[in-house]
This record gives structure tokens, C-alpha cells and sequence, in this order.
């Protein structure tokens, strides 16, 4: 079956509350494991479906946030998931004080009962309609942000496809593009604060209401971390302050030397003088280059590429009412993970192409498992898989970049390094903003100028005021649909760096290890798996700081021999 030819119908919570409340009286006193396991996987299979038909509507909203039948169809799912929610943790604690846990644990795996332990601290009767508000906050958000149209020399862009404009060579077109695009940022502004003042006030509302001091520790426990908090991560970014941000500020002054630019500013994203790499082909021939090179990969790769393009598993194009970004998610009813970018003919296309690809890889991987809830690790594993197989597919960028094809792997380098401080900034953000809910959207933006000249002294923008007030972290969608989520991909940065040292030095023994962590899915946590895929964790200053040391060593020597080669 492919994607397209996915019948949807609005499933039935009354009768899924139903048949959770028949199966909790019926396996409560059952004595037999078999009978209870028999029960307990057939009530999965039902939380599995009821899911199944949300990712449909997920999928086809943001596809186009236009559509009314799925907006309708959204809007129903922010209403009812909370009642999905309550029975499903009501099943799970039938579970977790049954008499029959260890035996599931034996046969299943812990995780998935350390993630249950988890999820039902997080919602009880008390918080449900509060919780509906939530969704309903976020659902606007994505909305706004989709439908946001900015008018540029007699074009209307959406803010996916502003990006190449703001990467051209003509430094006073981009301080143009930048202007348009800011200027109408900063005319949503006023309703991108309210949404965020109102979803903090409700996440630290549901947070007092489920007896946590802070929502802080109930977004790690959403998140499922369950190996480690807010202590490490507040170790961990002071190393990115210490062994990055120095290194990183180095970086930028190198690159505005190379460009010819004494101060740099919002609109000067260009790495190189003559222009930022992009795909020399077109998006079809893009996807006809990455089946040749995951073909090639390995056979597994070529067999999980094959099945995504016949079941119409991609949808890479961007177009108008699309919501902005990339995600891969499984769909359950074609039986394979989905891919979802937005194109616009810069080289984030191919990393976007392949850092999705690397998670749907995992996935695929991964169906072997009973149970759905290790289809997918936690987040933060999660993003070792896509950003690792944005460096496996190196070895074939060629196909994509033609002549720039060094200049995109020294880019992409880049990039990766420096985007390690602005993620701990955002994270930062975050958790400065749930310590202390009362403040006022102001005061939020002035904190987020305050960290981003801690992480990123370099930073300088044009008397752009959308940016200049503290709004730069306005359009992380992060902030507003998964809160604290936004670390993990820097804490999976420097495990990906890790890969990416291990395939200079072995590329069939990095893959080896890449495939193995793959298999295993999330059936294990964050530092469970690391030893799996031999790397070693970003919790630890010294594994840290040499993977930093190494990294930028390469980007030094990179750099020096582009630059020869440049003005040879």
C-alpha cells in the first residue's frame, strides 16, 4: 500500500476507553503470564491504531495546513488526545504494579517500563483539559508560522524558500531578502508572543497541578530521559562555552575574512565568496542519485530506499500551506517510516535528504521489535542516526555537488561545529524562560540576547529590529511543539562527530557499528546505547573536548587547503 492510499476514519475514543477499562478488570487477576501478555499486546495493538490514525492526520495537516478537512481533523485529535493519554497511562500502571512486570521486563526489555514509569507522572485526570489547551497553542503556532507570506521584488515567498535568497552572493540583495523576511516576522510577533506566554503559562500550570516545582523536570520526563537531567545538561553546555565557543568565534572571523567583510551581520550566511554550494541537479535526479547511493551504501540501505520510493514515502518538495522543517514519523498503516523536507535549492536539501533518511533508516531497522515503542529511541539517540548518515553519505555527495563538492563537505563541517552554541542558546533559553514562567514576552526576548552573546559574542545584527529585540528564537519550532527536545540534537552532534572520525579511519568497521546501533532501536537508553555504537558519551570532559579538538583541527586543515587550492 502506498502513503496516498491510506483511508482515514476518525477513530473512536469511547470505544478505545471502553476496551481499556475491560482489559484493566480482566488482567488484573490473572495469574497466567501468557494470558496476561496476550492481553497486554492486544491492547498495544489497539493504542498502536488509535496513534496510527493520528500520524495520517499529522501527516496530511502539515502537508497542507490549508486542507479544512484535517484541520478539522487536528483540531479533534488537540481535544481528545488527552483522554487517549489518561487511559493509556491507567493501562500503563496496571502494568507497572502487576505482579507480571518482571516477567515482561525479562521478555520485552526495561525501557519500555522506565519510559512508563516516566509518562504516568506526567497526566492525571486533573491536568486533561488543561492539556487540551496546550495542543490547541501549538496547533496555532503551526498554523501561523505555515501560512506566513513575505513579498520580495514582486515574488511572494513562503519562509522555506526565502532561504535561498538569503545566501546570495550580491550582499546588498541579501540585506534586502533579510529585511523582507524580518519585517514580516516582526509583524507576527505580537501573536507568536502571546501563543508562547500562553503555552508557558500552561505548561507550568500542569507541571504545579502534577506536583513538579518547575516544568523543567516534567519536559525531561516527557522527553523519556531516563538516564540522566538538568544537572548534566547544565555541565555539558558549560563545555560547548569552553571548548566551542572560543574555537567557533575563530571560525566566524576566519570565514568574514575570506568573504571580505569586517562585520558580519544577519544577512551575511555565506560561507564562501562565491556563494554557498547547492545541487547542481534537479530534486528528481537528487532522488534518483540517493537510491544509486544507498544502493551502493550497503545492501540493507539499497532494500530500505527501494521500499520508500514505491510506497510514496517521500514528500520532499516545498510548497505553499506546507508547514515548515523536515521530521521523519512512522506510518503504522503502510507499514514504513515517512520523510518530510522542504527543498529549496540550497544544501540543506541534501541534509535535510539524508539526516531524515538516517532516522527512517533506524526505523526500518528497528520493525523487527513487538512492541511499537522501540521503533524510534529517545530523541537524543535518535539524532545520532540522521546526523551520522549526513557524514556516511560524504563518500557520494559528488552525484549532488558536482564542482563544489569539497566546498560542501567544508561547509557542512562547519556548519555542524557551529551550531553546537546555538543550540545549548536555545536550550539555555528554555530553561531559564520555565524557571521563571511570570516573565513577561519582553523580558523572555531580552534573556535570549542576553545567552546568545554569552554562546555567540559574534553575533551583530543591522539595525534589523525584529532580531535586534530578542526575536531570533521565534521561528525554533522546537520551542513551541517539544519543549527541551532542542539539546538533543547538539548532544548527538558529538557523537556523529565521533562517527565521523571512525569512517576516516575504517568506513566499513564506523558502518558496522552505525548498522548495529540502527538494529537495536530504542529498546535502550541514551547511555545504554552509546557503548553499542563505541562512542563515547558528551556527559564526559574529555572525550569531549578531544572529539572538539579533532573536529576543528579538520576544519583548520580543510579550510587551509581550500583556500590554496582558491587562489591557486
Amino acid at each position: 500500500m502506498k502513503l496516498e492510499d491510506v483511508k482515514y476514519s476518525r477513530p473512536d475514543i469511547v470505544g478505545f476507553e471502553a476496551a481499556v477499562k475491560a482489559a484493566l478488570i480482566s488482567m488484573q487477576g490473572l495469574s497466567d503470564y501468557q494470558e496476561f501478555k496476550t492481553q497486554f499486546l492486544a491492547v498495544n495493538k489497539l493504542s498502536k491504531d488509535f496513534m496510527g490514525a493520528y500520524t495520517i492526520v499529522s501527516v496530511r495537516y502539515s502537508q497542507n495546513t490549508a486542507d479544512k478537512f484535517y484541520e478539522d481533523e487536528q483540531n479533534f485529535f488537540d481535544e481528545i488526545l488527552p483522554q487517549f493519554q489518561k487511559s493509556s497511562t491507567d493501562f500503563t500502571n496496571m502494568i507497572l504494579d502487576s505482579v507480571h512486570k518482571n516477567q515482561l521486563s525479562a521478555e520485552f526489555g526495561s525501557q519500555f517500563l522506565d519510559l512508563a514509569e516516566l509518562a504516568r507522572k506526567t497526566i492525571s485526570e486533573e491536568v486533561m483539559p488543561i492539556l487540551q489547551k496546550e495542543n490547541v497553542l501549538v496547533s496555532e503556532y503551526q498554523k501561523l508560522t505555515s501560512q506566513i507570506k513575505i513579498e520580495f521584488e514582486g515574488k511572494t515567498y513562503n519562509t522555506s524558500g526565502m532561504a535561498p535568497l538569503l545566501e546570495n552572493t550580491d550582499r546588498d540583495y541579501r540585506k534586502r531578502a533579510s529585511k523582507a523576511y524580518y519585517g514580516e516576522m516582526l509583524k507576527n510577533q505580537p501573536e507568536i508572543d502571546r501563543i508562547y506566554d500562553e503555552l508557558v503559562k500552561v505548561r507550568t500550570e500542569i507541571s504545579s497541578k502534577l506536583g513538579y516545582t518547575s516544568f523543567t523536570q516534567l519536559g525531561y520526563d516527557r522527553m523519556g530521559r531516563t538516564c540522566y537531567g538538568p544537572y548534566e545538561i547544565a555541565e555539558y553546555r558549560e563545555f560547548v562555552l569552553k571548548y566551542v565557543t572560543p574555537r567557533a568565534h575563530e571560525l566566524k572571523k576566519k570565514i568574514a575574512k575570506t568573504l571580505g567583510i569586517d562585520r558580519p551581520y544577519q544577512y551575511d550566511g555565506l560561507l564562501f565568496p562565491d556563494g554557498n554550494p547547492t545541487p547542481k541537479t534537479s530534486p528528481e535526479q537528487m532522488i534518483a542519485d540517493a537510491q544509486v547511493m544507498y544502493n551502493e551504501l550497503s545492501k540493507e540501505t539499497g532494500e530500505f530506499f527501494n521500499m520508500m520510493q514505491e510506497k510514496g514515502m517521500l514528500d520532499l518538495l516545498n510548497r505553499e500551506n506546507k508547514s515548515p522543517g523536515g521530521y521523519c514519523t512512522y506510518v503504522d498503516a503502510v507499514k514504513s517510516p515517512f520523510i518530510f523536507s522542504n527543498f529549496n535549492g540550497t544544501s540543506h536539501d541534501v541534509d535535510v535528504l539524508t539526516h531524515e533518511a538516517g532516522h527512517a533508516f533506524q526505523c526500518y531497522c528497528s520493525m523487527h521489535f513487538e512492541l511499537g515503542e522501540y521503533y524510534f529511541p529517545t530523541s537524543e539517540s535518535a539524532e545520532i542516526h540522521s546526523m551520522s548518515m549526513e557524514f556516511f553519505a560524504w563518500k557520494w555527495v559528488d552525484k549532488f555537488f558536482l564542482q563544489d563538492t569539497e566546498k560542501y563537505k567544508l561547509g557542512h563541517l562547519m556548519k555542524s561545529f557551529l551550531f553546537l552554541p546555538y543550540g545549548v542558546s536555545v536550550d539555555e533559553f528554555q530553561y531559564r524562560v520555565y524557571e521563571n514562567p511570570s516573565l513577561t514576552p519582553q523580558e523572555r526576548r531580552a534573556i535570549w540576547l542576553e545567552i546568545q552573546g554569552k554562546y555567540m559574542p559574534w553575533v551583530e545584527y543591522d539595525n534589523e529590529p525584529f532580531l535586534e529585540n530578542g526575536g531570533r528564537w521565534q521561528n525554533q519550532g522546537h520551542l513551541f511543539f517539544s519543549p527541551f527536545y532542542y539539546i538533543d540534537y547538539t548532544l548527538a552532534q558529538l557523537c556523529a562527530f565521533q562517527f565521523y572520525k571512525k569512517m576516516n579511519g575504517n568506513f566499513e568497521n564506523a558502518w558496522k557499528d552505525y548498522y548495529e546501533l540502527c538494529c537495536t532501536g530504542g529498546s535502550k537508553n541514551f547511555l545504554e546505547l552509546l557503548p553499542i555504537a563505541k562512542v563515547s558519551s558528551p556527559f564526559e570532559e574529555s572525550g569531549f573536548k578531544a572529539t572538539v579538538e579533532f573536529v576543528y583541527g579538520e576544519i583548520e586543515n580543510i579550510f587551509t587547503t581550500f583556500n590554496q587550492k582558491a587562489q591557486a
